[in-house]
């Protein structure tokens, strides 16, 4: 897979503490990038990867914390990159107001809410840091209210606790307006068979639900996460191993470079092996394709040479900075990533001869 995208985790700071997530905010000291390092991070990202094919993510922590920052990277990145980079943040929702949602779509950033569903969801896992009596979906629904939904997206992680409200919660985003609706299962828990079996019962339902809007002629909402899976689904097919190598260049927040985003679940400074640079003194690519071949290596002898739809690498990556015998992680990650790949492939399968589909995923720039 060719590398297109700079992921940019401006600090290690959230104002929640959401059971799942996969970096480790609000542990050690604070950290936080600065504009000169994004600013030096972008130039060399503009002079490895060339136009069109060039994409930033602004990540966090909770990315709106640090918004004189983010304003200034996002005008930057604009401004040095043109129109043809996309531009994307995703963000707890909790701090979104009309001015900022304002600048962000005059600087042409995509915005993606994590939401998990609705309320019962949503804030089983989606809870304030160092408080429990506010409710997270309430504080992010009272800010939507004022604020037009066609060009945000909504993105939700299921569980094995919530999957059975799975498809009612994607209606639920839909019937609100969100112009996209993502969502991934939480591929590192360790699901039950019996959920396993609800997960691939939803995602038919997914399916069936997807082509009646489809059918009807209705403007469908467009699901980022089928972008991945038909590049995947290609790739197999041509008999490449795109995971082999991450398209992803990872800026942590504390201005060093790392080969993978999943090592950022250890507190900064614990996985100093996975560093490969900083911002001031770039990006060391040997370093980092050593890493990936060690990784992409053990990954295909453990797995015996299957297709993947997801990357795997980083299973591996965090289970060596942890200490941790990968090979179960990685058993883990497969039956739950393969339950779900295999429902959406389906779905692309079931829809992809509908002119809308078509209009969503093969003529429209992946965002």
């Amino acid at each position: 897979m060719a590398l297109d995208h700079l992921a940019v985790y401006l600090s290690n700071s959230c104002n929640l503490a959401c059971s799942y997530c996969y970096v480790s905010v609000n542990q050690g000291p604070p950290v936080s990038l600065k504009f000169e390092q994004i600013k030096e991070s972008i130039d060399s990202f503009y002079a490895k990867v060339a136009a069109p094919k060039r994409k930033i993510t602004f990540l966090g922590g909770e990315p709106f914390l640090n918004w004189p920052v983010f304003q200034r990277a996002a005008t930057y990145a604009r401004e040095t990159g043109g129109e043809d980079v996309v531009l994307q943040t995703f963000t707890n929702g909790t701090l979104l107001t009309p001015d900022k949602l304002d600048f962000l779509e005059r600087a042409g950033v995509h915005v993606t809410i994590s939401l998990d569903g609705r309320k019962a969801d949503n804030d089983k896992h989606r809870v304030y840091f160092k408080s429990t009596e506010r409710s997270v979906f309430d504080d992010v629904l009272a800010r939507l209210d004022v604020l037009p939904k066609e060009n945000l997206g909504v993105s939700l992680v299921f569980t094995s606790e919530t999957i059975d409200h799975f498809l009612g919660n994607v209606d639920y985003f839909s019937r609100m307006g969100f112009g996209r609706i993502t969502f991934n299962p939480e591929l590192y828990e360790a699901w039950p068979e019996a959920k396993l079996e609800v997960m691939r019962a939803s995602l038919r339902g997914l399916t069936r639900y997807y082509k009646q809007i489809l059918a009807s002629g209705r403007r469908p909402f467009q699901m980022q996460i089928l972008f991945a899976v038909m590049e995947s689904l290609e790739q197999n097919k041509a008999g490449v191993k795109w995971w082999h190598d991450c398209h992803n260049v990872v800026l942590g927040p504390e201005g060093s470079y790392y080969s993978c985003d999943k090592p950022l679940t250890l507190e900064i400074g614990k996985a100093a092996a996975q560093r490969v640079g900083d911002a001031a003194r770039g990006l060391d690519w040997d370093k980092r394709g050593g890493i990936l071949a060690e990784a992409s290596a053990f990954v295909e002898k453990d797995s015996g040479g299957r297709d993947e739809i997801f990357c795997p690498m980083g299973v591996y990556l965090y289970a060596k900075e942890a200490g941790q015998d990968p090979r179960p992680l990685l058993a883990n990650f497969h039956r739950v990533a393969e339950v779900f790949a295999e429902g959406l492939s389906e779905l692309v399968a079931e829809c992809s001869r509908y002119p809308a589909f078509q209009e969503l995923y093969v003529d429209t720039r992946v965002v």
